[in-house]
């Protein structure tokens, strides 16, 4: 028998082998279990994900003569599919086959009665490849179709399927699968092909898989070429042009020490060793990423790539603000859509500016001659006249944080508008938008994560931890932000953040300042009525004042 690839040889046979999907294997379960089964469902999601997989195990699962929980694999439909030639499980590439022609072909055919199963299964993959005018032509059939008649259609790209194709089916989104889940899956395929592994260098393979489970059998079979006995993670960097972790923190701190030279020097001793520039980008912002992790909330767990004493190394050598600006110079870099040979020289000048970002500034350098040298040494016994110094005015530095003051913040919060902060919210949620607009990221990497606290005619109080509250309020992002809010939205107002323990602070004094409002004792003048008259009076209001009452 001809070898097959890892992927072929270990594609799901059965809904309980495939991976990262269950709420979708589930609800497929359940639509066969109580005969609950549509004409048409739409599988959208990555690639890799398990989508076309899946569409053949429901045809399978659906046409099963003693399905159960699983298809038997025993009665004859079973056995058809597992032939690989079963007469109504019908495959469609829409790369290849993508024409108004195409379509009108499976259209005339779906009139006819299945040959062998229940069903006609019609799995269309790459469904957005289809013309309009083939998803015109196949609308009328998924509007009224045959019930013995079930649609599929596979993409990687539902956004271009119409919508009013996209309103007949049922839609299941695939995510990503979990490096941990593809770590899993790796390792019983590894054990199962009697071949030794290092566990980072599964772990590596996953990370590089970016959520797809056939990429990452894919670098593994590569993997696996070089050497079919082992699988260790000097092979996987030297394989796939990696950088060891241990290599890219040290080229990260040798920036901030002030060795750019050195860093630059190894960045290109990389580059001919065949390190993929692009991929070093994303792991340095990667271990920031960790950074700033850890020092929010000091949990391993949730480290990715670094252990804990390398974030600490980290912590102590480059300050909080500069980890922040650190990460918008690499995403700039990374939006460049250059070849990997422009992307060295992109690479070493995000290097030069991230050395750059520290607030101190550097020491000025001058290369002197030979004579410039000899003329200073003559000038150096002359003793310089001392000068009073001139006053300096004080000046912020350009970047300086803004520490709104408490107080004023409690004035915000006490002129707050329900009905403002219900409109400014509208507008916070569209900040997804600009996840993937390159010169508006920023804003987006900005305030994600943080919540809309408060807002007034003139300010918003936003919340997040203390680095996002310290980033938000630098200066030249808090401008920024101003300047993007009211030339996108025509929001008019101050940026004001605060950390959770702000928060809190200030909810107890703003719950102070109303209970003493409220215990202010109040004088109301009340008009006289009846009920506040004397006897005496109200005698004398019916017969006047000639009343006269006996004590």
């Amino acid at each position: 028998m001809a070898y097959q690839v890892l992927y072929r040889t270990y594609r799901p046979a059965r809904f309980s082998e495939v991976v990262g999907q269950d709420y979708i294997i589930r609800t497929l379960l359940n639509a066969i279990k109580t005969d609950r089964i549509a004409h048409a469902y739409v599988f959208a999601g990555p690639r890799g994900t398990g989508k076309t997989s899946v569409a053949k195990l429901f045809a399978k699962a659906i046409n099963c003569q003693n399905f159960k929980d699983e298809a038997c694999d025993e009665c004859d439909d079973c056995l058809a599919y597992l032939e690989g030639n079963h007469p109504d499980i019908i495959e469609l590439d829409a790369a290849s086959n993508n024409g108004v022609d195409d379509m009108r072909e499976i259209i005339e055919q779906v009139a006819y009665a299945p040959l062998l199963g229940k069903y006609k299964v019609y799995i269309i993959d790459e469904a957005h490849m289809l013309s309009t005018a083939a998803f015109n032509s196949l609308l009328k059939t998924l509007e009224e179709p045959p019930a013995h008649v079930i649609f599929i259609l596979a993409t990687t790209d539902p956004q271009k399927i119409l919508p009013t194709v996209m309103s007949r089916c049922q839609r299941f989104n695939f995510g990503k699968i979990s490096t941990y889940e593809i770590k899993k899956k790796t390792s019983e395929i590894l054990k199962k092909e009697n071949i030794s592994f290092e566990e980072k260098a599964v772990t590596e393979i996953a990370r590089m898989a970016e959520g797809g489970m056939r990429d990452a059998l894919s670098l593994l079979e590569q993997c696996l070429a070089y050497d079919l006995d082992q699988l260790t993670l000097e092979e996987v960097e030297n394989i796939f042009g990696l950088t060891s972790v241990k290599q890219e923190i040290e080229l990260y701190l040798n920036i901030h020490q002030g060795q750019i030279s050195e860093a630059i020097g190894s960045l290109r001793n990389l580059y001919v060793k065949g390190a993929d520039c692009k991929r070093l980008a994303a792991d340095l912002l990667e271990i920031i990423k960790d950074v700033l992790v850890f020092a929010d909330a000091g949990k391993t767990e949730l480290l990715t790539r670094l252990d804990a004493s390398e974030a600490q190394d980290i912590i102590k050598t480059v300050p909080m603000n500069v980890l922040y600006k650190d990460i918008r110079e690499l995403e700039e870099v990374l939006s460049k859509d250059k070849q990997n040979q422009n992307f060295l020289v992109y690479l070493e000048l995000c290097f030069a500016k991230m050395a750059g970002n520290h607030d101190v500034p550097a020491e000025s350098k001058e290369i002197k001659t030979e004579a410039a040298e000899e003329k200073e040494a003559e000038t150096e016994t002359v003793a310089p006249v001392e000068k009073e110094p001139e006053p300096v005015e004080e000046q912020l530095p350009e970047d300086y944080l803004i520490e709104p003051d408490m107080d004023f913040l409690l004035s915000i919060l006490l002129d707050a508008n329900r009905d403002l902060k219900i409109s400014d919210q509208i507008i916070y949620n569209k900040l997804d938008l600009y996840m993937y607009e390159a010169e508006k990221r920023k804003f987006y990497q900005l305030l994600i994560g943080t919540e809309l606290f408060a807002s007034n005619k003139d300010a918003i109080i936003i919340c997040g931890n203390k680095n996002q509250a310290d980033n938000i309020n630098t200066r030249t992002n808090n401008e920024a932000l101003y300047e993007f809010l009211n030339s996108e939205f025509g929001i008019d107002k101050m940026v004001y953040a605060i950390d959770n323990q702000q928060r809190q602070e200030l909810i107890e004094r703003y719950k102070k300042t109303r209970r003493e409002e409220r215990n202010k004792p109040v004088y109301v003048e009340k008009y006289k009525t009846k009920a506040n008259l004397t006897v005496e009076d109200k005698l004398r209001n019916l017969f006047g004042d000639e009343v006269k009452v006996e004590e």
